[in-house]
């Protein structure tokens, strides 16, 4: 089952967030799932399995560097095709035009 899931990661109490932002983000691409990285939120994409294993690793590569919290929005609907650019708002969670 393909899955979709919306995360969004806050590193606390270091001035360095950033750092510790793009080098679990980074680890994303050797998971296998579809990367969309975004200005608040990265959406990840891929078999059940997969995402899931891609959020543990993001995690436990984040809080390596210090407390983290991590946001996690899962869809089995929403946001597990990518709609066109073209496509109305909400297209990407299967509602019809």
């Amino acid at each position: 089952m393909m899955i979709a899931c919306q995360l969004s990661l806050y590193p606390l109490g270091t001035a360095a967030y950033s750092s510790v932002i793009k080098e679990a983000v980074a680890v994303l691409a050797e998971t296998g799932v579809e990367v969309e990285v975004n200005s608040m939120s990265t959406i990840i994409r891929g078999e059940e399995e997969a995402v899931w294993r891609a959020v543990r690793k993001l995690f436990q590569v984040a809080a390596a560097r210090g407390e983290v919290v991590l946001n996690v929005t899962v869809s089995n609907r929403c946001g597990c095709k990518v709609a066109p650019k073209s496509a109305p708002a909400g297209a990407g969670c299967g509602q019809q035009a």
